[in-house]
């Protein structure tokens, strides 16, 4: 299955990073943000605040009943283009999202588990998530949607930006920086219109996303986090994405400007404790795996509040040629006591012939967290794997 996985992606001509690093300032200053700021739940929590969200803080512009469904749009600016405005490209400041409703449900009257759903890499819009996950989840189990939209993607994505190839590696931790500080609106926002409970939901770079946005929120919460782990440095630097990266490209900046090899320094230093017997042959792929680290290792950001941790799930395909889990810390270890099923699948297998698994996991999950939410059918929550070599 891995080796259909190497075949998807030689189908794709998408590349990461065409323009390389990006300016290593606004690394810097990324890095410090994240560090001080968005890594800190209370600190994190601060930026939104719950009495600055209101109804209208999200403004909704199109609305349109199709079969059974009601697709409500909105937008809000992004809470990070306010903190950061000289890094958020002006058409990221905007946040986009679509939310699908039964038919028959009314809007900020009466309460419906709601599901926020992440894209994966590449899904730009939203005519993908509301196919395959916002119509089943209403008609198996009336869990409502939102679709939200990633920064650099869709109606986000700056004009000089081929398809999902993000122009700078920075562009990527801008994404998931900007998508923690969105959840929080929405989270609030779905508070005040009745959309609850709520889960966090995704596959692979969505389901990442899902994972980094769950850990600020103080309240009740579900995660279904599926194709993703707790870090995104090996799909990057051994997966079968590190092959779209210009490893050329970086190299060169890498030793033309001073400023890069000061801040890997930093980050060597940083990590010394852990790698202190580390061999480095490759210093560019070596930047890549510690800026990787120190942006998506869930180890780098809160801890999710204990009881949310027993209402978090995460899928793992058991032949993933993209998410490589050796050399990355275990999610039994990053989050103790979280739930982990594995299936038979590589990653692109796992999204064709498993969504109804997902479906039902989205499911089971809002039922852990609140046993009598109303659902169309009650899912049964199955027995969690149990983690072993073998499987893990």
């Amino acid at each position: 299955m891995i080796n259909f996985d190497n075949l998807f992606r030689r189908l794709i001509l998408t590349q990461s990073f065409v323009r390389g690093w990006g300016n290593p300032f606004h690394l810097q200053e990324i890095f410090t943000y994240r560090r001080e700021k968005i890594g800190v739940r209370d600190e994190c929590l601060k930026l939104v605040p719950a009495e600055n969200i209101q109804e209208n803080t999200v403004e909704i512009i199109k609305q349109e009943i199709k079969g059974n469904q009601n697709y409500i749009n909105g937008r809000f600016r992004s809470p990070l283009a306010n903190y950061l405005p000289h890094l958020v490209p002006p058409q990221v400041a905007t946040a986009y999202f679509q939310l699908v409703l039964p038919r028959d449900h009314r809007f900020g009257i009466d309460s419906i588990p709601i599901g926020i759903c992440y894209a994966g890499t590449g899904d730009h819009g939203f005519s993908r998530r509301r196919l395959f996950t916002a119509v089943p989840l209403i008609n198996q189990y009336r869990i409502g949607s939102i679709l939200l939209e990633n920064p650099y993607y869709g109606l986000r994505k700056p004009p000089d930006q081929s398809r999902s190839s993000l122009l700078y590696v920075t562009d990527l931790y801008i994404m998931g920086k900007a998508l923690i500080l969105e959840t929080l609106v929405l989270l609030h926002w779905c508070q005040k219109m009745k959309l609850t409970p709520a889960i966090l939901h995704g596959f692979s770079l969505g389901g990442h996303m899902a994972s980094l946005a769950f850990t600020n929120w103080p309240g009740p919460l579900s995660l279904l986090s599926c194709a993703s782990w707790s870090s995104s440095s090996t799909v990057f630097c051994d997966g079968v994405l590190s092959r779209t990266i210009p490893w050329s490209l970086l190299k060169r900046q890498f030793y033309e400007n001073k400023a890069y090899q000061i801040f890997y320094d930093y980050l060597r230093e940083r990590n010394r404790s852990i790698d202190s017997n580390k061999i480095v042959l490759d210093p560019i792929k070596d930047m890549m795996r510690l800026l990787m680290d120190e942006f998506t290792s869930l180890h780098n950001y809160s801890r999710p509040i204990q009881s949310n941790i027993s209402n978090a799930m995460f899928i793992a395909c058991t032949h993933d040629g993209y998410i490589l889990r050796n050399g990355i810390p275990h999610m039994n270890d990053v989050w103790p006591g979280v739930h982990i099923r594995y299936i038979p699948h590589g990653h692109v297998s796992a999204f064709l012939f498993n969504q109804s698994g997902f479906h039902h996991a989205v499911a089971e999950m809002l039922q852990r967290q609140e046993a009598n939410v109303k659902l169309k059918r009650n899912p049964i929550i199955s027995p969690i794997s149990i983690t072993t070599p073998e499987n893990s």
